[in-house]
């Protein structure tokens, strides 16, 4: 019985490394091999902080709390770079920036999708950023045409202004000119 213990102790976490994707190398010499990566015992406690902001900011999102969830993934994508970690906190964190009202918002999710894009190219993350990332050239383009457009219309109610005064002093000028000639024929 205590046999059968014993065995399915080592299954259970012998299996769970393998669902994790994490492997414990080297027992006696304290590292951990992260994703096929070798992590020193110091880089573990980042890489558990990461990982635990990451769950927590989840957490945050599923109470509606996304103030405390766009801090947390703050603190995940500050962390080092992870597969599985990092992607998905850098596109949720760009979707929670999506939100601001002062405009700054729209930059910041651009400058997290590039960060996704060009960090895990190949991610599933990436993939799904890609159609809001083009979204959002495409509002920023036609934010700017609007600016052109909005600085040509001044521009033309200037010089319609610049105009009428042209017009008005072209009338006075010959109005002078006209008296003047009353004056040189008497």
């Amino acid at each position: 019985m205590r046999r059968n213990q014993r065995i399915f102790r080592v299954l259970l976490v012998a299996g769970m490394s393998c669902i994790c994707g994490c492997s414990f190398t080297g027992w006696k010499t304290s590292k951990v091999s992260v994703t096929g990566v070798t992590v020193a015992p110091a880089d573990v406690s980042a890489v558990r902080d990461q990982e635990r902001h990451f769950a927590g900011a989840l957490e945050f999102l599923r109470a509606g709390r996304e103030q405390e969830a766009r801090d947390l993934l703050e603190l995940a994508v500050a962390g080092p770079v992870r597969s599985g970690v990092t992607d998905e906190a850098l596109f949720r964190l760009s979707l929670l920036y999506l939100r601001d009202e002062n405009g700054k918002g729209v930059v910041r999710t651009q400058e997290l999708l590039e960060r996704l894009h060009d960090e895990f190219p190949r991610s599933i993350w990436t993939h799904q950023g890609a159609p809001l990332s083009a979204y959002l050239v495409g509002v920023r383009t036609l934010r700017d045409r609007q600016r052109e457009v909005r600085t040509l219309k001044e521009l033309n109610l200037s010089l319609s202004r610049d105009n009428r005064e042209m017009r008005q002093s072209i009338e006075r000028l010959k109005s002078l000119d006209l008296e003047l000639e009353k004056k040189i024929k008497r």
